[in-house]
């Protein structure tokens, strides 16, 4: 396991957790409780989509985010693998 840390904004509510590099985003919000948005898990329905504020991700799958959208710092969490030690993820600001 590759441990790093994730902060997570959800609703106004800062909320930090250790992740793996292994696992998207959003399973890691997911195993901890955290309330993020999410339908599909295939990058396909938007639901999960996020500002990444702090740290790199790359994207496993990507059917629905445009070039500019993706140079704004937005992801889908579900298709998202941290490639940073640290990451800071807001689904507030989409």
């Amino acid at each position: 396991m590759s441990s790093i840390k994730i902060t997570f904004i959800v609703d106004g509510v800062k909320t930090t957790v250790a992740g793996d590099k292994n696992k998207t985003i959003l399973d890691t919000a997911i195993e901890n409780d955290i309330d993020a948005p999410y339908s599909c898990k295939g990058g396909a329905c938007a639901t999960c989509i996020a500002k990444l504020k702090f740290g790199s991700v790359e994207l496993e799958q990507n059917y629905i985010l445009t070039d500019s959208e993706i140079d704004e710092g937005m992801i889908l969490t579900c298709q998202g693998y941290p490639t940073s030690n640290e990451l800071t993820v807001d689904v507030d600001d989409i």
